[in-house]
């Protein structure tokens, strides 16, 4: 039996892309809902859905990080080389 440890192959924790996306919301950037143009109703004086009557919308940020398990190489364990 081989052990997994000596085939190098796709990073389990970034998939073999190299990067993680990191997700975050900006609350002090938020901008006018869209769906409601800032009222926080629907046309028929509902709550919004999309702003949850808040009138605004949170804006999210995507960072790519290199991952951490591979050294952004996308191959676990990673080249000896790195």
């Amino acid at each position: 039996m081989i052990s997994p440890y000596t085939i190098n192959q796709a990073c389990p924790d970034c998939g073999g892309k190299g990067w993680i996306e990191r997700k975050c919301l900006n609350p002090d950037e938020a901008r006018v809902c869209p769906h409601c143009n800032g009222s926080g109703l629907t046309p028929l004086e509902k709550e919004c859905p999309s702003c949850h009557g808040s009138g605004q919308i949170e804006t999210r940020t995507v960072e790519r990080q290199s991952c951490a398990k591979c050294y952004g190489s996308g191959r676990y364990p990673p080249p000896e080389d790195m």
